[in-house]
């Protein structure tokens, strides 16, 4: 699942819910439209976005199979590839 974080203090316009700066945002509760509005610079009391997608790159933390469904998902190569460190030495 994608994580998101607020970049910016602001009240939801549509439920009245204060988002403070760092707080994780909850996606998963709104509509693709109202998150990508979010995402974007075009708001009448604040510039830039409101919310921003954390890149969680996976760590050697991580299982080889967590880090295959990142590469996935991020539509990165890989090849073949079963080596953890190899896996990793993909993502930039």
């Amino acid at each position: 699942m994608v994580k998101y974080t607020v970049e910016q203090d602001f009240t939801d316009k549509l439920t009245q819910v204060v988002y403070r700066k760092g707080a994780d945002y909850p996606s998963d509760e709104v509509s693709d439209e109202r998150l990508a509005e979010l995402l974007g610079n075009d708001h009448k009391f604040h510039d830039g976005a409101l919310v921003v997608k954390i890149d969680d790159k996976p760590t050697d933390k991580n299982t080889v199979a967590e880090i295959k469904a990142y590469l996935d998902e991020h539509e990165i190569e890989s090849d073949g590839v079963t080596k953890k460190q190899e896996l990793l030495d993909l993502i930039k």
